[in-house]
């Protein structure tokens, strides 16, 4: 069992962790464009995130061996999301650069097509009427289908239906920028 501590912890790291990696991204873009000021504040900013982490997991090794398992567990915390293993197939995510050369990458690709959808304006989308698993894509509503409610991902006043494999995750949000008329390029990683 995991306490809500130790939860709480490994959520911002994984968070961390995918933004380290947009950083990564967007400083190697940069720099491969000879926009060496662009690299070299990614690169500090890189630098400061990496440092806090590092804080981060020696406070996350304090909690758990400086404090007993008793106490821990008796931190909850209210959350639907849960660290665990992968128990489909291979995962597979997202790396979303937008038109400003933005890069879009989180811990799943779900996460990263939300973060796209809102970075593309989420009422430009819900005016393009689209559909995912034959609900709406952008809703206010929980689907009455079962298997969307689950796939739906909160987006301010909204909620979006990302019950859908990375491929058609990634053909949609192509067909989203195409319609837009944005540029955009999606990748698999």
């Amino acid at each position: 069992m995991t306490d809500g501590v130790s939860l709480a912890l490994e959520l911002v790291l994984e968070e961390i962790s995918a933004v380290e990696a947009q950083l990564n991204h967007e400083g190697q873009l940069a720099f491969q464009e000879s926009r060496h000021k662009d690299a070299e504040r990614l690169a500090k900013s890189g630098k400061q995130l990496q440092d806090f982490s590092k804080k981060l997991k020696i406070l996350k090794d304090e909690w758990s061996s400086g404090i007993d398992i008793k106490t821990r567990e008796r931190v909850k915390v209210d959350s639907n999301h849960e660290v665990k293993g992968n128990t489909k197939g291979s995962k597979t995510n997202l790396r979303i650069t937008l038109e400003n050369g933005r890069v879009i990458q989180r811990p799943t690709a779900a996460a990263a097509m939300v973060d796209a959808i809102e970075m593309l304006g989420v009422e430009q989308v819900i005016a393009l009427g689209l559909r995912a698993s034959d609900v709406p894509l952008i809703g206010t509503e929980i689907s009455n289908k079962k298997h969307c409610r689950k796939g739906q991902k909160k987006l301010r006043k909204w909620l979006v239906c990302t019950h859908s494999n990375t491929i058609s995750k990634k053909k949609l949000l192509e067909q989203i920028g195409e319609k837009l008329g944005q540029e955009i390029q999606v990748e698999i990683i």
